[in-house]
């Protein structure tokens, strides 16, 4: 697999950039899928690597041109880039950065040539990721994208913001990480840490070893610390009402691209009754449920969470046959 690095600059809530990854099957240039990745808090590009390896697997036709996954500003390499705005007592950060991060790979990586045909650009988000996706659409004057994937999207209508509709998980959540452990000895000493711990003892073993990536070296004290603060890392938990802001632009864009929803079986911090609410929304294209699996799918599951990625792309009309 062959993997280039960019960097991609945003002015939302005010100038930032984002660590983005191409990952190519091949170095040919042919019509096909074009992928977007956008992560979970906490988390960062690379937590998609799995998923997208096996999506190659899987691709034995070559119907897919390439993937990218997006780091939010706040999170992975890009904090390092963006760690002077991050300390500012003001900064402030949202679902609508990195929605304009998604967009703007689109903008200055995939415009020109989409221009000349050939493709089709699909955009794929998971939790606080598949919100910024619904909401990448609104940065633009005509729709780029053929589909959105939401897995697990933390988005629901206005009525089920009141405490009585949030799932316990979310207040745990915000505790929880504001206060968890972002200092190891060594990488070893985290991971052996993490290990033994849920929800990292339920992962992945590879995606808890790609888990790696969100550390960095701690030049003050030693060892290594969390790429992402946890006060950074909280914000969507602490700021639940952001759940609300892709609503509308669903309903803007209503009937004008495919919208499809994977969710896990266990229901963790999507009740039953908010899927349901989000798909009274818009039409929606399909929805799939990965069984055994909660709100981490990307986590506990990519190579299925992979297959059902596949098999909407299989069910859209391949770009080749343009």
């Amino acid at each position: 697999m062959y993997v280039d690095q960019y960097i991609v600059e945003t002015r939302y809530s005010r100038p930032l950039k984002c660590t983005v990854k191409r990952y190519r099957q091949d170095v040919n240039e042919r019509p096909g899928f074009i992928l977007i990745f956008a992560h979970g808090t906490g988390f960062h590009k690379e937590h998609w690597e799995v998923t997208i390896r096996r999506i190659f697997s899987l691709d034995t036709l070559h119907l897919i041109r390439e993937a990218w996954a997006v780091d939010a500003q706040t999170h992975g390499d890009a904090a390092a880039l963006n760690a002077e705005a991050m300390e500012d007592p003001d900064f402030k950060y949202s679902v609508w950065d990195y929605a304009e991060a998604c967009a703007n790979v689109y903008k200055a990586q995939l415009a020109n040539r989409i221009q000349k045909g050939g493709y089709k650009v699909i955009l794929v988000g998971h939790s606080a990721g598949g919100s910024s996706a619904a909401l990448a659409t609104s940065f633009f004057d005509h729709i780029p994208f053929a589909a959105l994937v939401l897995v697990e999207p933390t988005t629901w209508p206005e009525e089920f913001t009141d405490p009585e509709h949030q799932s316990p998980m979310v207040a745990v959540a915000a505790e929880a990480i504001s206060q968890r452990r972002d200092h190891w000895k060594s990488r070893e000493d985290a991971k052996r840490y993490l290990a033994k711990r849920f929800p990292w003892n339920i992962w992945d073993s590879r995606i808890l070893g790609i888990y790696e990536h969100g550390l960095r070296l701690d030049t003050s004290t030693g060892g290594v610390t969390l790429k992402c603060p946890p006060r950074h890392e909280a914000y969507p938990f602490v700021h639940i009402h952001e759940a609300v802001f892709p609503i509308t632009e669903l309903e803007r864009v209503k009937g004008k691209l495919a919208v499809h929803l994977v969710y896990g079986e266990r229901e963790e911090m999507i009740s039953r009754e908010k899927q349901e609410a989000l798909r009274k929304v818009c039409p929606i294209a399909s929805v799939t449920k990965i069984p055994d699996v909660g709100h981490l799918v990307v986590e506990e599951a990519p190579d299925l969470l992979g297959d059902a990625i596949w098999n909407i792309l299989r069910s859209t009309d391949s770009p080749a046959k343009l």
